[in-house]
């Protein structure tokens, strides 16, 4: 079978590790796979064919300009999130990582994004073969959203990349610092961990915020910014990330709103404590691990529970690998195009 990648997302975020996650666990002996995107991110999974493409893929011209031999070669196509290109005729197989665009109103700039962006994911629901819910939660948003629409939905939890699979941190020494790793935006919950770091008086915890300050849009005046023991690093290379997470004593995630949520399950994989909001999709991926919940939005209750933390993790690795890999999500992912295939080709 042919089967074509968009991996134009390389290098951005969460959504970037997810096509790597894909591409690292292919057996490219089994099919033949068309990797769409940049060629020097590419060129290391051979024997794939590379589709040279560098438009950005949240553009207009990205959605617009998909090469249309694609049609012409490929069986099937996988989509790592929801924007599918407009002349893309042959059976997609997509990802959804959340609904953040319709439940929380700041991830939108104003009402015309938020109608391409609401045109754009109902697009993805109809047009979808099978969509990938990285949870059951998000499973559950496409559900209250879609009805119908929904049924094409399955829950496939990603897992973590191979840097942080393949990470020695044996000599890495603990810091007195709490990392926050993320996009910095509102629905990550920045105000509310900035607000219990004020609390923590006297506190000899320096507090990192991984993710790109350019994207600072929580709402935030300056004076709440600029604290004294807080520091923005801008976004970091993966090595520079793994340092970084496994020689902090705690890593916070205060998010009011995620689809899966994945620095927290890093941080175990690395030694390191995660203190992390009671949301809902928290409590799935997370009840069974050695993390610290803290009530949603409640700076004090924040604050707390970093002065009582235990920052001694107890080694999560296999149970990590036993629920959460990229070698499932992949075949997974796989076998449902297979099986789809196969109904619509007649067989």
């Amino acid at each position: 079978m042919n089967i074509a990648i968009d991996c134009r997302y390389i290098g951005k975020s969460g959504i970037g590790r997810v096509c790597e996650g894909i591409l690292d666990n292919l057996d490219y002996t089994q099919n033949t796979y068309f990797l769409i995107g940049k060629r020097e991110n590419l060129e290391k999974y051979q024997p794939a064919n590379i589709i040279e493409d560098n438009t950005e893929p949240y553009s207009i011209k990205g959605i617009l300009s998909f090469d249309k031999n694609i049609n012409k070669i490929c069986d099937a196509l996988i989509i790592p999130n929801f924007l599918i290109p407009l002349n893309v005729k042959i059976p997609t197989y997509t990802i959804m990582h959340d609904l953040a665009f319709l439940d929380v109103k700041e991830t939108t700039k104003g009402f015309i994004d938020k109608l391409l962006k609401k045109y754009l994911l109902k697009r993805c629901m109809k047009k979808s073969k099978k969509i990938a819910c990285v949870s059951n939660f998000t499973r559950s948003r496409c559900e209250h959203f879609y009805g119908e629409l929904s049924k094409k939905c399955y829950t496939n939890y990603v897992g973590l990349s191979n840097t942080i699979l393949n990470a020695n941190v044996n000599g890495i020494e603990k810091n007195n610092v709490i990392v926050f790793v993320g996009n910095v935006k509102p629905h990550k919950g920045l105000r509310t961990l900035i607000e219990s770091y004020k609390k923590l008086q006297n506190t000899d915890y320096k507090l990192k915020i991984i993710g790109e300050k350019d994207n600072f849009a929580v709402k935030l005046d300056t004076e709440d910014i600029n604290v004294d023991g807080v520091e923005f690093t801008g976004k970091l290379s993966n090595f520079e990330l793994v340092k970084e997470i496994a020689s902090a004593k705690l890593l916070v995630q205060p998010s009011i709103y995620e689809g899966f949520g994945v620095p927290p399950l890093e941080a175990l994989y690395l030694g390191t404590k995660p203190i992390i909001s009671d949301i809902e999709v928290f409590n799935e991926i997370y009840s069974d691990f050695d993390v610290d919940f803290f009530k949603c939005g409640d700076a004090e209750d924040l604050a707390n529970k970093i002065k009582s933390a235990v920052t001694v993790v107890s080694n999560q690795r296999q149970k990590i690998d036993e629920k959460y890999n990229y070698t499932k999500f992949t075949n997974s992912l796989l076998e449902k195009i297979f099986d789809e295939e196969l109904v619509y080709n007649g067989k």
